[in-house]
């Protein structure tokens, strides 16, 4: 092999390291936890694993997790728009679920 080869060899191997390394060929995208927030204080953790219920009452109202089959979901909530209870299942890290109204975010960790 020619010097110019081995740089060449020797740049792929380095990359390939660092992209690896940086999770690339292996993220981490499952959670194993729901965290629920109210105002950015913790409210709850439970494990994503386990089908569960939750109602989180606050000031502003209530909102009801629920966690089956490996999905966190916001089921019920009184606030005024129901955003929070359009939005997507979620079971991957750092994918939440937020309810302005009431400030309760529902994260994935």
């Amino acid at each position: 092999m020619k010097k110019f080869d081995v740089i060449i060899v020797a740049a792929v191997v380095i990359v390939a390291a660092v992209l690896y390394a940086g999770g690339i060929f292996s993220p981490k995208d499952e959670g194993n936890e729901v965290v629920i927030y109210i105002d950015k204080d913790e409210y709850a953790r439970l494990p994503l694993n386990e089908d569960d219920s939750i109602t989180v009452k606050t000031d502003n109202g209530y909102n009801t997790v629920e966690i089956k089959d490996g999905y966190a979901d916001c089921t019920e909530a009184d606030c005024r728009d129901g955003l929070c209870v359009n939005q997507k299942k979620i079971s991957k890290v750092n994918e939440t679920i937020v309810c302005l109204p009431h400030k309760v975010i529902i994260e994935i960790e």
